[in-house]
């Protein structure tokens, strides 16, 4: 009995050395910025990097109302919500409403996934970015999904956090438009 509480005790000891070791040893961007130390970054001056390397701004679709999703192709929930927001582009693409998909992963990985998905909207990828995006989008936690509703202003007039059905997206757009 002694011996499996000394063995619990080390354990539980190794356990929290552990978790306290690979918070300190995660670089600095990983870890989310104080409402203080946050920037003020301009939307429509947010550079993206599509999957050909081209250089683009948030800005070049400031006449067009805008759903920003955060996703990767590991991520279970962004998986599931790609049919619906591929469904949402065809639906609503007259109306000026464009998805812009912001992939948080290798380009490979990333064109992979679109062509087996037929994902027919931009896409970028994150690369060294992300914290930069999780501050201007106001998504602090960096989960994925996340989507941001902007409107022609570029600004966000709805946020949610985690995955997005047809429906909730539909609702929100209808009373945009």
């Amino acid at each position: 009995m002694r011996n499996r509480l000394l063995l619990g005790a080390i354990a539980l000891v190794s356990l929290l050395a552990g978790a306290g070791l690979f918070k300190l040893l995660q670089p600095p961007s990983a870890q989310p910025l104080p409402a203080s130390a946050a920037p003020n970054i301009e939307l429509h001056s947010i550079p993206l990097t599509g999957l050909d390397g081209r250089q683009t701004l948030l800005k070049d679709w400031e006449s067009e109302i805008l759903v920003v999703n955060f996703w990767a192709p590991w991520c279970a929930p962004c998986r599931r919500e790609i049919p619906a927001l591929i469904e949402i582009q065809r639906a609503y693409a007259e109306r000026d409403v464009r998805i812009l998909g912001i992939a948080f992963d290798t380009e490979e990985q990333v064109r992979r996934f679109a062509e087996e998905y037929r994902i027919d909207y931009p896409l970028f990828l994150s690369g060294n970015r992300s914290a930069m995006y999780n501050v201007a989008f106001d998504n602090p936690s960096g989960s994925l999904p996340y989507t941001a509703l902007l409107d022609r202003n570029q600004q966000i007039l709805f946020q949610h956090n985690g995955e997005l059905t047809s429906q909730q997206l539909r609702k929100q757009l209808d009373a945009l438009l």
